[in-house]
């Protein structure tokens, strides 16, 4: 089962006339986006683990950047994880994302309580980055046109980024955990 997963991430061929979504160079993307798997499915499991690895690794790197509060950085490598995973794999991954930034947030300076909003943060940045660039950038196809590249600027590196850290900073201030500037 875990072999035929592995072994279906190669790049295949794609005949456009046949393909549903020739976007997707990958047999288990395609796949993936055409018939998903229910949410207590190996695979999807599998799929679950590997975000929530990914996220929190990146998670800890991001935090060794961290100057001024042990819980806030400049450079966040998750975000990019967490667009990525949503994008490709669709919005039902958030709680993989949810899970991973809960991890990383735990693991730092913190109480459950302040991991749990930080968590929703970063959960929501990637969840409306990703709805945005699919309503308004053209989805997975949004580096194909340079009016779309400028879109995806605004709303995954601007608009949505923008929210996790005002949700992180303001949860820090509300918890007393950092102090006001």
């Amino acid at each position: 089962m875990i072999r035929d997963l592995f072994m279906s991430i190669r790049p295949t061929a794609i005949d456009e006339s046949r393909s549903a979504l020739p976007m997707f160079r990958f047999k288990f993307l395609r796949e993936w986006n055409q018939r998903p798997p229910s949410l207590l499915a190996s695979s999807y499991v599998l799929v679950s683990i590997l975000i929530v690895l990914s996220y929190f690794i990146a998670g800890k790197l991001g935090l060794a950047l961290a100057v001024v509060h042990p819980s806030a950085t400049a450079v966040w490598p998750p975000s990019g994880i967490a667009l990525a995973a949503l994008l490709l794999l669709g919005r039902r991954m958030w709680p993989a994302i949810f899970l991973g930034a809960f991890l990383v947030n735990l693991n730092t300076a913190g109480t459950v309580l302040t991991s749990l909003s930080i968590a929703s943060g970063n959960t929501l940045e990637g969840v409306l980055g990703a709805f945005l660039i699919a309503r308004y950038a053209d989805g997975l196809k949004v580096f194909q046109h340079p009016r779309a590249v400028f879109r995806y600027i605004f709303l995954a590196g601007l608009l949505s980024t923008s929210v996790s850290a005002t949700i992180g900073a303001a949860t820090l201030v509300g918890s007393g955990l950092a102090m006001p500037a």
